[in-house]
């Protein structure tokens, strides 16, 4: 028995890829593999198998051991999977059913981090950036912040590296386009980001302002000022 104990096999066996959910806004669920949704809180644990759902006006920030961090903005499904053996991370991958993220995934001797959908697969490693998949319209967007990154095409098996400053779109009809991203596409590959106030993936806050004149106890003139976003 003890001599089974030692072996390095025994030791090193594989095990589920961990991650946490380091923030939670408004109305986000999770799901195991063996269970419904149900609410998600800060501090929760997620591992391969697990996945995760915003809904509208709502996001989600995970963060790996590695400080890899990830946010799940609104509207969004995903599902966590992956591996490692003993320190060595074999394997993580996202996979997006629909909605949009920003990543910044930090670099590893030699695991790639990929982001998937049904259409295309992103690999990366030490990139920041975003990945939206649009079923509606059929498309996936890869916008690379700052790295480098491969983009595959699923139905044609195409592939495009997309650099830093640059936009990957890949289609359902198999075809691939690289083009320089513009400001509102970068700012998708924000991590700071959050889809709550600008970028596409939420709505811009309008600054407001109530000006109230009056007087004060002498008579000087004097304006009240009330400011707030909405």
């Amino acid at each position: 028995m003890s001599v089974f104990l030692l072996s390095p096999a025994w030791r090193q066996q594989q095990k589920d890829v961990q991650a946490t959910i380091v923030k939670v806004v408004k109305d986000v669920k999770k799901k195991g593999p063996t269970t419904g949704w149900q609410e998600a809180i800060g501090g929760n644990q997620l591992s391969s198998g697990y996945s995760l759902r915003t809904e509208q006006g709502s996001f989600a920030m995970i963060k790996f051991p590695d400080e890899t961090k990830i946010i799940v903005r609104q509207n969004s499904v995903v599902e966590i999977k992956g591996q490692v053996q003993g320190r060595q991370i074999l394997d993580r991958s996202v996979h997006m059913q629909k909605g949009d993220l920003a990543f910044d995934v930090r670099k590893q001797e030699k695991e790639q981090f990929r982001f998937s959908s049904p259409i295309s697969v992103a690999s990366i490693r030490g990139t920041k950036g975003g990945f939206t998949s649009d079923l509606d319209l059929k498309l996936d967007q890869l916008i690379i912040s700052e790295g480098l990154a491969t983009l595959l095409n699923l139905i044609s098996r195409v592939s495009q590296d997309i650099g830093s400053g640059k936009i990957g779109i890949s289609y359902g009809d198999g075809k691939i386009e690289v083009n320089t991203a513009n400001t509102q596409q970068l700012n998708l590959g924000d991590i700071n980001n959050t889809g709550q106030g600008g970028g596409t993936s939420g709505q811009q806050k309008t600054k407001k302002s109530l000006r109230i004149p009056g007087e004060d106890k002498d008579g000087n003139k004097k304006t009240i000022i009330f400011e707030w976003e909405e």
